[in-house]
């Protein structure tokens, strides 16, 4: 499924959903083949271009590791570390969205 691009750095929540999909399903490949140390490395390669930008995402950000001759390790600590810190950014933002809210109906209730 190919992405169109977003204006500026924001994604639609339908985009981060898929992402973050993507995401997880190659995660899924590397845990289902024990491929999480350089020891246990696994041959792997994208087959679509979405799966290639998230799979290179994954490689920049440390959470899949190269360990030579296109042979590829997951961080667990890496990816579950990703995870909690959009968890975290997310909690937060749903914070203040509600705080605005409140205000808000504050202000106009009055």
């Amino acid at each position: 499924m190919a992405m169109a691009p977003m204006s500026g750095t924001r994604r639609s929540t339908i985009e981060t959903a898929a992402l973050d999909r993507t995401r997880r399903r190659l995660a899924q490949v590397f845990m289902a083949n024990h491929a999480l140390s350089a020891e246990d490395a696994i041959p792997f390669s994208t087959t679509t271009d979405a799966d290639e930008k998230i799979f290179a995402r994954m490689i920049r950000t440390g959470m899949v590791c190269h360990a030579g001759r296109n042979r590829y390790f997951l961080d667990l600590q890496a990816y579950h570390s990703q995870i909690n810190r959009r968890q975290r950014l997310n909690a937060v933002i749903t914070i203040v969205l509600a705080l605005t809210v409140a205000f808000l109906a504050t202000v106009f209730y009055v």
